[in-house]
C-alpha cells in the first residue's frame, strides 16, 4: 500500500514536471498563470487536471475545442510515478526516500528539457545538488565517496569537451552535462560513475545509429546527451554495485 501511495504521489509530481518542462525553457513562471489548453487558452478545471486519468477520460483531447493533447503529458506522469515507486523499493528506509524522489524528478525533467532544447537549466541541477547533500547527510552515501563522485562525474566530460574543442573546433559536451554529472556524483559515488557513463554512451550510441539509419539526422548532427546521462545515472544508482562486482569478478584469475 505504501508503494502504491508513493506511485500516486509520483504521478502528481509528474503533472508538475510537465509544467516545469514546458515553462522553464520559455522563461515562464511555474506558478502563474494556471494551466490552460494550449490551443483555445481555456483554463483547465480541477477535473481536467487529475494526473494521468484526465487525459485518458478526455481521450487526449480538450473538452472544449477538441484540440489534440500530446500523449507525452500522461507519459511523463506515469514515468514519474514509476520512478518514485522504484526509489521507494530501492531506499529501504523512508527517511532516504525524499532526496531520492527529488533526484528522480530532477533527472526526468532534465531529460525532456534537454531533449527539446539541448539545454539543462541550472535551477534543476541546483535542486538536485541540494537533495544530494541531504542524501549524504542522511547516510545514503559517505561524504568522501560523494565528493569523489562529483569529481569523477564532471572531470571526464570537461576533459573530453576541451580536447574536442581543440581538435575539432566544436564542443564535445555542454557545461550543462558537466554540472549534471557532478550533481549525480553526490548520489552514486565514483565507482558507480563508471557504470553510469558506460550505460549512457552505449544507449546514446545505439540511439544515434538508429537516427542516422532512419535518416532522421545527418552524420555529425548534435544530439542532446543529457537524457542518456540521466538514464545511465539511474542504472548506476540501482544496479551499479552489482554490475561492478560482476565485472571485477571477470578480471580475477581462475
Amino acid at each position: 500500500m505504501f508503494t502504491f501511495f508513493v506511485f500516486l504521489l509520483g504521478i502528481i509530481f509528474g503533472s508538475f514536471a510537465n509544467v516545469v518542462i514546458y515553462r522553464v525553457p520559455r522563461k515562464l513562471s511555474i506558478a502563474h498563470p494556471p494551466s490552460a489548453c494550449p490551443f483555445c487558452g481555456k483554463r483547465l478545471s480541477a477535473l481536467e487536471l487529475i494526473p494521468l486519468f484526465s487525459w485518458l477520460f478526455l481521450r487526449g483531447k480538450c473538452r472544449d475545442c477538441k484540440g489534440k493533447i500530446s500523449a507525452r503529458y500522461p507519459l511523463v506522469e506515469l514515468l514519474c510515478g514509476v520512478l518514485f515507486a522504484a526509489m521507494e523499493f530501492f531506499a529501504g528506509f523512508v527517511w532516504l526516500l525524499l532526496p531520492l524522489c527529488i533526484f528522480a524528478f530532477v533527472l526526468l525533467t532534465i531529460s525532456f528539457i534537454d531533449f527539446d532544447t539541448q539545454e539543462i537549466p541550472d535551477g534543476l541541477v541546483i535542486t538536485g545538488a541540494v537533495a544530494g547533500v541531504a542524501w549524504v547527510v542522511m547516510g545514503g552515501i559517505a561524504w568522501y565517496t560523494a565528493l569523489l563522485g562529483m569529481l569523477a562525474g564532471a572531470l571526464p566530460l570537461l576533459v573530453i569537451d576541451r580536447i574536442t574543442l581543440l581538435l575539432l573546433k566544436k564542443d564535445g559536451f555542454g557545461y550543462g552535462d558537466v554540472k549534471l554529472m557532478a550533481m549525480v556524483g553526490l548520489f552514486i559515488g565514483w565507482g558507480a560513475m563508471l557504470v553510469a557513463f558506460f550505460a549512457a554512451f552505449a544507449i546514446g550510441a545505439a540511439f544515434a545509429v538508429y537516427l542516422m539509419a532512419s535518416g532522421k539526422v545527418k552524420r555529425g548532427a548534435y544530439i542532446a546527451f543529457g537524457p542518456f546521462l540521466c538514464v545511465g545515472s539511474l542504472v548506476a544508482l540501482w544496479f551499479g554495485d552489482g554490475i561492478l562486482g560482476w565485472y571485477l569478478s571477470l578480471l580475477r584469475p581462475f
